[in-house]
């Protein structure tokens, strides 16, 4: 009587573990989130890490470490659960030298923080920006409203991060620009701001953009840079190489970008060295997306 009531028992308990198979297809849902992306452009100091100090589960934790001045425009935007979060923006490791890239009075040095709530299926970039040494240094937020671009076009903004106003000119080119002419597409646009999206018509195949920016009201001082070309999208090669979706570029329809003018970075500091105000392109939306 006892043994069947054992052998009873083993055979619902291997009913139990075969309806638990862990290799069997789940459907996860993904729970409410926006979406963010940080740029550091403070220009007299080293790497920083951003981090988001409330939560581990559904909050971009190392996507956002690490960034130099300049930093952060290599990164799409990465999803973080609705609702309220405080960030903190710390010194990275990577400024110590010797070894000692793990140094708790690094490391754990608060540079900023802030509290902000996301919404649900709502972009935002959290620019970075203002003087360390002088303790001004801040997050102004942008909230990325982008719409899809018109049939054959793509869309462009200026965001400026440098310290003085500055107009900016998008024309046809593949070199950055000496000079400029004409009209600003984007006038007068003051430090920390952005202007809305502009649609242009693709350019060809061996055609390009330039964004050129300069003082507002001068033509020269001239920070210039070529538009990404992109890349179209490619069929598959059966035994060769699969499906490859479009890259974003001037020359793809659908693309949507940022285009960023960062100040200089100051000399003698552990900012990454650039002399001059540069023109640096951020890839709002894939145009697959």
């Amino acid at each position: 009587m006892n043994l069947y009531r054992f052998s009873l028992l083993g055979a619902a308990l291997a009913a139990i573990t075969a309806c638990s198979d862990d290799t069997a297809p789940k459907v996860v849902t993904p729970g409410p989130a926006g979406l963010v992306r940080f740029i550091n452009a403070v220009p007299d100091t080293g790497a920083q890490d951003f981090r988001f100090t409330d939560a581990v589960e559904g909050v971009p934790n190392v996507e956002f470490v690490n960034l130099p001045f300049r930093g952060g425009t290599d990164r799409g935007y990465q999803r973080v659960s609705a609702g309220s979060h405080h960030i903190r923006v710390f010194m990275s490791g990577s400024n110590t030298s010797g070894g000692f890239a793990n140094d708790p009075t690094v490391v754990s040095t608060v540079m900023g923080d802030i509290d902000f709530t996301f919404v649900d299926g709502v972009h935002y970039t959290f620019l970075w920006n203002g003087a360390s040494r002088a303790k001004a240094q801040n997050f102004t937020i942008f909230t990325d409203n982008f719409t899809a671009p018109a049939t054959g076009q793509f869309t462009l903004r200026a965001l400026n991060a440098n310290t003085s106003a500055a107009n900016f000119y998008v024309a046809s080119g593949t070199a950055a620009a000496t000079t400029v002419t004409g009209t600003p597409t984007f006038a007068n646009v003051a430090p920390n701001t952005a202007t809305g999206w502009t649609g242009f018509a693709v350019a060809s195949s061996t055609g390009n953009y330039t964004v050129t920016a300069t003082p507002a009201g001068a033509t020269t001082p001239v920070w210039s840079a070529v538009c990404p070309a992109g890349a179209a999208a490619a069929a598959e090669v059966p035994g060769v190489s699969g499906a490859l979706q479009a890259t974003a570029g001037c020359r793809i329809a659908s693309s949507v970008f940022t285009s960023i003018l960062f100040p200089a970075s100051v000399a003698g500091s552990k900012a990454a060295t650039f002399a001059a105000p540069g023109v640096v392109f951020l890839i709002d939306k894939q145009p697959w997306q």
